[in-house]
């Protein structure tokens, strides 16, 4: 006999449903062919000078070094060196228009206050110095504009710094160590580099040594090269990054004196990192390859340095036309107007 369906109540208690299956999926990080492309370059350039000069790998190395110092991050020091040497022609220019409007705004005031008991109209009002300095900034970027001062010069150094990074990162593979910085930055990035673009390691640099150090592949043990290493990141420092001398900053004004306390404070404190980075050379057991193309790419930027400067020291003084554009500056935009309308009526008789 067929019962009759019974329906149950609903109750608060919530019923059970029977467990999930919890699955986790696992995908390899994207490969970057483009740093694969970059190291397979520098490699090409690495093994192109051993087999063209048919040198040992130990001399080869620092024959790289001169010939990538030389062609990609010269022309840029040049240029920058030649962008220092206008702007600090203008320091002086700057320092007397900046007295000029001083002077100005001071005279203003003073008729301001003994004139006809009406408070002066012009912008140069009593020590308004926004106006001074607005004045001031006009001037700086006609002496820019005159001399041919490019805005973001400063920055043009930061360009050869993934190029180094580049070829360091390449010997460093060549060498046979794994880790370094760029594939850490990369596995920050979730970045992964494929094993099979990874530059192999070169098995000659185990017999093509020189001198103390016949195998490359190894670390120098007597810590020579690493102190060498230290040295030549800290004359390259002291030639490059010039800065003030104690003896010059005791008359200086409280906000000048602590800029110029600042960067001296970060040269110290980069020159210490030079003394770390010798030790940890030594400490890591860094291979001698490796060393041996930053000893060399750093000792060539210190004579490439000092060579730019003899050279524009040189043209400082036996170039008057320079100095005669940066005497032009002196005088106000009404008389260089005035010059250029008399050039153009010569022209036209």
């Amino acid at each position: 006999m067929l019962q009759p369906l019974r329906l149950a109540r609903a109750t608060g208690k919530a019923t059970k449903s029977p467990p999930r299956l919890q699955s986790r999926s696992f995908h390899s990080t994207k490969p970057n062919p483009f740093f694969a492309e970059v190291m397979s370059s520098s490699s090409w350039f690495f093994h192109g000078i051993h087999d063209i000069s048919g040198l040992p790998w130990a001399y080869s190395i620092p024959l790289t070094a001169l010939l990538v110092r030389t062609v990609i991050p010269l022309p840029l020091q040049m240029y920058t060196k030649l962008q220092a040497y206008r702007e600090r022609s203008t320091v002086p220019l700057l320092a007397a228009w900046g007295h000029l409007y001083r002077r100005r705004a001071q005279k203003l005031q003073q008729v301001a206050r003994h004139g006809a008991g009406k408070p002066s109209s012009d912008r140069h009002g009593p020590l308004n110095l926004k106006a001074i300095a607005a004045d001031v900034d006009r001037e700086r970027r006609a002496m820019r504009r005159r001399l041919g001062i490019v805005r973001y010069w400063q920055a043009l150094p930061f360009l050869q710094l993934p190029i180094w990074l580049s070829f360091m990162e390449t010997i460093r593979m060549m060498a046979g160590r794994d880790t370094g910085p760029i594939q850490w930055v990369l596995s920050l990035a979730g970045v992964e580099l494929d094993p099979a673009s990874r530059v192999p390691v070169e098995p000659a640099l185990a017999t093509e040594g020189a001198l103390w150090f016949p195998d490359l592949l190894a670390g120098d043990p007597t810590g020579a090269l690493p102190a060498l290493l230290a040295a030549s990141i800290l004359l390259n420092i002291h030639r490059g990054w010039k800065a003030t001398p104690l003896s010059e900053m005791a008359e200086l004004p409280v906000p000048a004196l602590a800029k110029k306390l600042s960067i001296r404070g970060l040269r110290f404190f980069v020159q210490l990192l030079a003394l770390n980075v010798g030790l940890a050379s030594y400490a890591a057991e860094i291979p001698v390859a490796l060393l041996l193309y930053w000893i060399s790419s750093s000792s060539v930027a210190t004579l490439q340095n000092w060579a730019l400067d003899r050279v524009l020291d040189a043209r400082k003084k036996n170039d008057p036309e320079h100095w005669k554009q940066v005497y032009l500056l002196f005088e106000s935009p009404a008389a260089r107007q005035a010059k250029k309308a008399q050039k153009e009526a010569d022209v036209v008789r």
